[in-house]
């Protein structure tokens, strides 16, 4: 049975998510929406959205946000009223009457927001050892332009910010969905503590996550190359298997 699917972004991710879905026999894209329209030129013209108020015009089960916080907040609420909502722009999440807002209106609804793992593991431990766990932090190292920090002077790393995750979501809403995850997954977004390195000299991005509990001690290290301003080369397929396992039901064994 085919998912239909929309996508909302169409930079790097939504392009990658795209051209490996379209060859998917059980998906069928909807419609793709960005608000760069050279980026959507080429496609046919009826997959493309060029308001999002058209959206209630289409029927489709799944909405995939590869987009912009802003964009979460903007339509995310209308979204969930007609689909299911895959979000990677998680820092929009740290404003805690808009995360109540959205779990009102999914609950109403009878939908889901999906939080995806993207380019962080071990998000399932998180959640499952809540109540075990103290603390949790995360350290992200990359180059200043995966920053926003296009103007900043090549020296030794420098650390830019040390503290909430909540606040660092607040400063690098684009550069922060990773520790975003950790927080949702985790203890919150007060209670998780984030550190970000700029580092000139780096061409990856790199997240360590450090947990300690009742019995538990963790770290987990992570690296990818970037490949865009935002995004590592590991997330696009991220992104894509995790669709690939929402629109579809596989019998026999799963990773849960």
């Amino acid at each position: 049975m085919q998912k239909r699917i929309g996508i909302i972004g169409y930079g790097f991710i939504g392009q990658y998510l795209f051209a490996k879905a379209v060859k998917e026999e059980f998906i069928e894209i909807d419609f793709v929406y960005d608000l760069n329209s050279q980026r959507t030129a080429e496609l046919d013209p009826y997959l493309v959205l060029t308001d999002i108020r058209q959206l209630h015009e289409r029927h489709v089960d799944l909405v995939v946000e590869a987009a912009h916080p802003e964009a979460v907040r903007e339509f995310a609420p209308d979204i969930i009223k007609q689909a299911d909502l895959l979000t990677f722009s998680l820092t929009a999440f740290a404003d805690d009457s808009f995360r109540k807002h959205m779990v009102e209106r999914a609950e109403a609804a009878n939908r889901f927001v999906y939080i995806p793992h993207g380019a962080v593991l071990g998000l399932d431990g998180l959640q499952d050892g809540r109540e075990v766990i103290d603390a949790v932090s995360i350290t992200t190292v990359k180059h200043p332009r995966n920053l926003g920090l296009e103007n900043e002077a090549a020296g030794e790393p420098v650390t830019i910010y040390e503290g909430s995750s909540r606040g660092a979501c607040y400063k690098f809403p684009r550069n922060v969905n990773v520790h975003a995850a950790v927080a949702l997954a985790g203890i919150g977004f007060d209670r998780t503590i984030s550190k970000i390195v700029s580092d000139q000299q780096t061409d990856r991005m790199a997240h360590t996550i450090q947990v300690k509990g009742k019995g538990l001690q963790w770290e987990l290290c992570m690296e990818s190359y970037a490949t865009g301003t935002v995004t590592g080369s590991y997330t696009p397929e991220s992104v894509y298997q995790t669709v690939k396992r929402l629109c579809r039901h596989d019998v026999g064994f799963k990773i849960t």
